[in-house]
């Protein structure tokens, strides 16, 4: 059976079940999209209407051409969404871990966690969640057809034309996943579908102007019908847009299209790249350091190009807001993606196309800016790299890093690890990157000890997955940002914290900080982190804590706390810390020390915050003064009728 003969026919609806649990990642739908109409309504169809077995669904066709663009066209279809149970959507990539595939399409499916490390029994556990739903997955950017084994015996066939959509370059990939119908090859974009998608990427509301008019037209015919090339294009276009001379100098860039269409795309971000501004062309070329299809945190972005000094002193503006205008032009240059927003419109994950990627990797390689090392790094010579700024991926328990005199001159170092295990003692070639400034450990599996970092007093930005023992840190007195993912239960914060008066961005989860083991850290009168702006995610165990935090770091920003209780005994240790439980219609007073009521003033030292998280697990707020500056507030574990009192002398709130 095939696409094209197809006939397009009146469908009924079928009520899904309303009361199945259902929790959709939806990819990010920024705008309109344009194009593929009449394709895309004849993948709803069959979707729908085909046969009452499960079926693969290939869509076939070259990067850049809009696979994925006409996938999410289906996937956010009305019809699709009202006919289907439960949908799901999920990027496989060229390097991709089944385990954490399993894993994302569950957590969609159910709406629930599963840390499961054993694949077999997560695969049974995500077949057991779709039996007896009618699902829709789509499993996009397939490179091999390994990864379709890997998954297809997780969807069961239970006759209620469950559907997987599968979006892929290769044919041989399109052909071993097809089961009752054809796969389909996406045709290039139609000439009027062009035209409409240069002008809505070049002048967005506005209408195109009739003197521009004959001269787009002829810009879109060198485009080819290619979707990517059109919003590269546009993204060039868009400087000077009601310039005629300018639309014509960017058509006669174009190269004549006469060999394959690919190497017509990387010629035309060539000459994207050639006209972004100069201080735009490293931030672009560092999204290189992440893996394909990454979902990038802004804020993590905007972090590591500080550390790399990537980002102009401008006097009267924060670097952190002349690094969201990088972002901003970037994106407006069609370069980067939106892939998610913040409540108030601003950009808070961003992603570059594959094609965008492979040519950051060759020209990174070209220019000596960056190497990308892949696979297994045994096989990595060092010696004929000069480049001292490196991202590795590992798949292998052992590693090597190269060569000590390779490892002495590295500025910059990504590492993350695919694996499932990894060895501890090839993290001991770290401590041999004496002059390293950027380090991102990416070790899901790996418990990692502190005093590796120790001789790196150079570091700016240090980032890691998983720590074993958190309360000690060795003094890095130039840090900036300091990014933890994990760390063992009661861990405190080190207090070597708060004397690295250089730190900007702080991500902790749920370190303590201990008055009782810190008497000379945060306690001490001459210890403020000026400079500091994001902390998050910090636990202190009483109120007047949280005044002697804010006096140390007078120019936060971003602040998330969770209280807790501290311990009766003042020769406890901070590790013996427990969450207030929640009182009981039962307790009395004196009973449970829990119940000292919290009295928090927060107005007199946050002239500058704008977003706060307060958790209160159990605890008794009776009074909460907060800064009027305030745009964003999240209380956990606080009655509803009490946050509207807190609430009220906030005239600039916008997210609650």
């Amino acid at each position: 059976m095939s696409f094209q003969n197809l006939p397009l026919k009146p469908f009924s609806m079928i009520e899904p079940y309303k009361n199945l649990p259902t929790h959709r990642s939806d990819p990010m739908n920024d705008e309109e999209i344009v194009g593929f109409e009449n394709e895309s309504e004849k993948i709803i169809q069959y979707l729908i209407r085909g046969t009452n077995e499960i079926d693969a669904v290939p869509i076939v066709g070259m990067g850049g051409q809009g696979k994925t663009t006409i996938a999410r066209k289906v996937y956010n279809n009305g019809s699709i969404v009202h006919h289907f149970d439960v949908r799901a959507w999920c990027i496989i990539s060229q390097s991709y871990n089944r385990r954490d595939l399993l894993q994302e399409i569950f957590r969609q499916v159910t709406g629930k966690e599963d840390k499961e490390d054993k694949e077999d029994i997560l695969a049974d556990k995500l077949k057991k969640s779709l039996t007896g739903k009618r699902y829709l997955i789509i499993l996009d950017d397939m490179w091999d057809g390994k990864a379709w084994d890997d998954l297809r015996l997780s969807f069961p066939d239970v006759g209620n034309r469950s559907r997987i959509v599968i979006t892929t370059r290769l044919e041989e990939v399109a052909k071993q996943v097809k089961h009752h119908i054809d796969p389909y090859s996406l045709p290039f974009l139609t000439s009027d579908d062009s035209l409409k998608l240069l002008q809505k990427k070049v002048f967005q509301q506005e209408s195109c102007p009739p003197s521009l008019q004959d001269v787009s037209k002829a810009v879109t015919e060198r485009c080819k019908g290619l979707p990517l090339v059109i919003v590269l294009v546009a993204g060039i276009i868009k400087r000077n847009k009601m310039e005629a001379s300018w639309w014509h100098e960017v058509k006669n860039s174009l190269v004549s299209y006469h060999g394959e269409a690919e190497g017509y795309i990387l010629s035309t971000m060539q000459l994207s790249y050639d006209n972004l501004p100069d201080h735009l062309r490293p931030c672009l070329l560092y999204m290189g350091m992440f893996s394909e299809d990454a979902r990038i945190p802004v804020s993590q972005l905007i972090s590591l190009w500080i550390a790399e000094c990537f980002v102009q002193n401008i006097e009267s503006r924060r670097l952190e807001e002349t690094a969201e205008g990088y972002v901003n032009d970037l994106i407006s240059c069609n370069v980067m993606m939106v892939s998610g927003r913040r409540y108030n419109g601003k950009v808070k994950y961003c992603q570059v196309h594959d094609v965008v990627l492979h040519f950051c990797l060759n020209k990174s390689r070209e220019e000596k800016f960056m190497l990308a090392v892949k696979g297994n790094p045994n096989r990595f010579q060092s010696s004929r790299w000069k480049d001292r700024r490196v991202g590795f991926n590992f798949t292998d328990e052992f590693f090597s890093l190269g060569s000590k005199t390779f490892r002495q001159r590295l500025r910059s170092v990504k590492m993350t690890h695919e694996g499932n295990s990894c060895d501890r003692a090839s993290f001991s070639q770290v401590s041999d990157m004496r002059l390293v400034k950027v380090l991102y450990l990416n070790f899901p599996d790996a418990q990692i000890w502190l005093d590796i970092f120790k001789p790196l007093i150079h570091l700016k930005y240090l980032a890691v997955h998983s720590i074993t023992k958190f309360d000690w840190l060795p003094k890095l007195p130039h840090l900036e940002t300091l990014i933890v993912r994990k760390i063992a239960m009661g861990s405190t914060l080190p207090t070597n914290i708060w004397k690295m008066e250089k730190l900007r961005h702080v991500e902790t989860p749920r370190g303590i900080v201990d008055r009782y083991k810190d008497k000379k850290g945060m306690f001490d009168e001459s210890s403020k982190l000026e400079n500091l702006r994001i902390f998050r995610n910090v636990v202190i165990e009483e109120a007047d804590n949280l005044d002697v935090l804010l006096r140390r770091c007078p120019n936060l920003q971003q602040l998330g706390i969770s209280f807790m209780k501290a311990p009766t005994d003042d020769s406890t240790s901070g590790v013996g810390f427990s969450f207030m439980n929640a009182p009981t219609d039962d307790s009395t007073s004196g009973e449970d020390d829990y119940a000292k009521p919290f009295h928090i003033n927060m107005e007199s030292h946050t002239t500058q915050l704008q977003s706060l998280r307060l958790f209160f697990p159990g605890s008794p707020v009776l009074g909460l003064q907060l800064p009027s500056n305030l745009k964003k507030l999240v209380l956990s574990m606080v009655p509803a009728d009490r946050a509207v009192s807190f609430i009220a002398g906030l005239p600039v709130l916008e997210y609650l």
